[in-house]
This record gives structure tokens, C-alpha cells and sequence, in this order.
């Protein structure tokens, strides 16, 4: 069996909605919800290596690519700006808007032919 870390960035915003917060990684249109955060980005996650995981083992990688709506890019983009301002002036940053790239780690085990996408 062979086994490789691979990794691959997502383009995440985090913002919140009513009492709770959403995660959002741009490029695959896919949420992730929680309390704080933190908790939302690691559900987003979560739901990321599942529709991977799928979709590796259907043999359709590709069908994990698919754009957010162009607002949340603008959102994104807005938020990453603000955040380099904040950052280089020294002025506190907003905190319920976040935008990031996130890191999600897999580890490919190839079983046979088939390809198989989990966290590492």
C-alpha cells in the first residue's frame, strides 16, 4: 500500500448568520456551520473530505469544483483586504468576519485501483 500526505488550500470565509457562524470554502460552494468560528471551518472541513472522499471514490474528482456565488467572492476579498489593512496599521480587525486559506490535509491510500481521500 502506498501512502502520500497531500494537501491542497481552500478560499474560506467565515461570517455570521443570526446566532451562529457559517464557513464557506469558495471554490467547492460547500458550508460548514458552528458556534464560534473555529468550530464552523473545522464542520466545513469535515464536509469538505466527505464530498472528496466521494468523489475520488466515483472516479470524478473534478466534480468537487464548483464556485460560490460572486458576492461571497467580493466578501472574501473585502474581508482579506480589511484584514492586511488591520494587520499593517496595527488597528484591531473586525471579528465576525474571517477570510483565509485553509489547509486541507489528506492522505491518499491506494487500495487496489481504488483511490480512497482521508484526513491525515
Amino acid at each position: 500500500m502506498s501512502e502520500k500526505a497531500k494537501a491542497f488550500e481552500v478560499s474560506v470565509i467565515v461570517f455570521r448568520e443570526d446566532s451562529s457562524f457559517t464557513a464557506l470554502a469558495l471554490e467547492m460552494d460547500v458550508r460548514g456551520y458552528g458556534s464560534t468560528p473555529q468550530a464552523a471551518i473545522q464542520d466545513a472541513i469535515t464536509m469538505l473530505e466527505a464530498q472528496v472522499s466521494f468523489a475520488v471514490q466515483r472516479g470524478h474528482p473534478e466534480s468537487v469544483w464548483r464556485r460560490a456565488e460572486d458576492k461571497y467572492w467580493r466578501m472574501f476579498e473585502e474581508v482579506r483586504r480589511n484584514q492586511f489593512v488591520s494587520e499593517v496599521s496595527g488597528s484591531k480587525a473586525a471579528t465576525d468576519r474571517l477570510a483565509n486559506m485553509v489547509p486541507l490535509p489528506l492522505l491518499e491510500l491506494k487500495q487496489g485501483d481504488a483511490w480512497i481521500a482521508a484526513r491525515a
